[in-house]
């Protein structure tokens, strides 16, 4: 039996009747919303609001398609809808939230809107797991009958491409986060998977995330195998995806299906669409190439730290104050056994405090909001 997945060509930045309508005919495609949320459902959207940033910026998911979908539910007769998320770590979920409008969104249309990191969570036993025994998450997943998965389409260090899968982070509280970073995140992600199941994901195309910068895809990718929708996603960006590590993993648990040969995909073509998005360069690559003006000394650190040190060299450059670093060699990971006996030695994130280095930057990982703090504090 094929997996069917919609992927649907939109407009420039359209505005919310438009994505209504897409989201509407992505789901008339698929056989309806009632196929996917009988009347009486519990229904949790999972949106991507990992950061603290505005709609224009692309780095969460476009609240136009949040609202798109409140509004097909309620047509619909469902009466219980949620919005949830747990923003990345160092960031407020609440303040994200009101920075992209959600707090507006969900009174107009009188839907909770739930900051995960101040609701209790549960530990979950992972079935056959991977790398992870058990899983700590958020209670909310035990409380609803339906969980539409929302994601951003991104691409980001931490993995090659971001998705639908990997969107299911933001159901765990800060600690889980930082474990996961810390262990084969490929293979964490999906332990995650096993034990929450999304009925349905749709991914945000509209403007994507390209290594954290906004880039226009104007597209939406649907349906109910999360991980034939990621498949497809990522073919469209000109990847394989069997060469994606988690979503190979992802296949041989059973997750969806993978192969493309046995994806019914609707709507456009898929051999006549290629989203250009740049891909995360190898680490020394890319900070040799990128950042010339710092020498980076890693010890194989985290995914966490890695994605937070390119933010935050984007962030001092921006800002115009990389010459406050200019010449300094910035040290993190576990890895590294001694640091050069050189005055300009920064030592970021909490894995590096052991090495006593004369400036050090706390945290697991750090935040580029705090890098960017530090600089100005005492570098000055």
């Amino acid at each position: 039996m094929l997996s069917e997945v919609v992927l649907l060509r939109t407009s420039r930045f359209p505005s919310l009747e438009t994505v209504y309508n897409n989201l509407n005919r992505c789901m008339e495609m698929l056989g309806g919303i009632d196929h996917f949320v009988p009347k009486g459902s519990k229904v949790l959207l999972k949106p991507n609001i990992g950061s603290v940033a505005r709609p224009e910026e692309a780095r969460n998911t476009d609240p136009k398609i949040i609202e798109g979908i409140i509004i097909l539910l309620r047509e619909a007769g469902i009466g219980e809808i949620t919005i949830a998320e747990s923003s990345i770590v160092g960031s407020d979920t609440s303040a994200a939230f009101e920075e992209m409008g959600l707090d507006k969104i969900s009174k107009r249309h009188n839907v909770r809107l739930v900051d995960l990191k101040k609701e209790p969570f549960i530990k979950k036993i992972v079935p056959e797991s991977l790398v992870l025994p058990y899983i700590k998450l958020s209670a909310i997943v035990d409380e609803i009958d339906i969980f539409i998965n929302l994601p951003k389409l991104k691409t980001i260090f931490a993995v090659p491409i971001s998705l639908g899968l990997k969107n299911l982070k933001g159901l765990l509280p800060d600690v889980e986060k930082k474990r996961f970073h810390h262990t084969m995140l490929a293979k964490a992600i999906i332990d995650l998977n096993k034990v929450v199941k999304t009925n349905l994901t749709i991914i945000d195309g509209l403007v994507s995330s390209e290594l954290y910068e906004p880039k226009e895809t104007n597209c939406l990718i649907a349906g109910s195998d999360v991980l034939a929708v990621d498949a497809v996603t990522t073919r469209a960006i000109g990847l394989n995806p069997a060469e994606i590590e988690y979503l190979r993993l992802a296949e041989e648990a059973g997750i969806g299906i993978l192969d493309l040969k046995k994806i019914n995909v609707l709507g456009e073509p898929l051999s006549e669409i290629r989203l250009d998005l740049k891909l995360a360069p190898d680490r020394s690559e890319a900070f040799s190439n990128l950042f010339p003006e710092v020498e980076i000394i890693d010890g194989e650190a985290c995914s966490g730290c890695v994605a937070s040190l390119y933010l935050s060299l984007k962030m001092v450059r921006s800002k115009g104050i990389m010459d406050k670093i200019t010449g300094f060699k910035i040290v993190l990971g576990l890895g590294v056994e001694k640091i050069p006996s050189d005055e300009k030695v920064l030592c970021i994130g909490n894995c590096a405090k052991k090495l006593q280095g004369r400036y050090f930057l706390p945290g697991c990982p750090f935040t580029y909001m705090d890098f960017s703090d530090y600089l100005e504090k005492y570098l000055s």
